[in-house]
């Protein structure tokens, strides 16, 4: 009787570094299981290991939990804001969809004004939710907004390029 094994996770990589230096941005189906011996698990391309007569090497891969895409998270990011909205301007606005926990409208300490950008917390899941389909695309002090939730800092290091001096 043969094992069975674990259904691995569907993974679609939007780039693949080949030997560090070219990339590609090809359609390949990656799978990642999870595995005692590796946090981020094992990967497997369905796909020949050579392109352009050139072996692919993974660099890294990291999969999507099937809970962080289904949760919505508590910290929503809002963009788009006028540099006349005031945290006051903002809580009054979101603050029909729930409880707000925190509201940090991000400043530009030379400028003294808003930078544009903040960030909201709700107490639950569900009001941020609310607060994402009753506000994203609306006006708030004359400028369209825009409501999404917040991704945290280790998410946004890892997207960030190299730096090339």
């Amino acid at each position: 009787m043969a094992a069975t094994r674990a259904p691995s996770r569907p993974l679609l990589p939007r780039s693949l570094s080949i030997y560090g230096t070219r990339r590609i941005s090809s359609p390949f189906l990656c799978s990642v299981s999870p595995s005692s011996s590796s946090r981020l698990g094992t990967l497997s391309i369905s796909a020949t290991p050579l392109i352009d007569r050139r072996r692919l090497k993974v660099v890294s891969c990291l999969p999507s939990s099937p809970e962080s895409s289904t949760t919505i998270p508590t910290k929503l990011y809002v963009s788009g804001l006028s540099f006349r909205t005031t945290e006051e301007s903002l809580r009054n606005a979101f603050q029909n969809f729930g409880q707000l926990v925190e509201v940090k409208l991000v400043m530009d300490r030379i400028a003294n004004r808003p930078r544009g950008f903040a960030f909201l917390r709700y107490a639950t899941p569900e009001e941020s939710k609310k607060a994402i389909e009753g506000m994203h695309g609306k006006f708030l002090d004359g400028r369209v907004i825009f409501v999404e939730p917040a991704k945290p800092r280790s998410e946004l290091q890892q997207k960030q390029a190299p730096r090339q001096y």
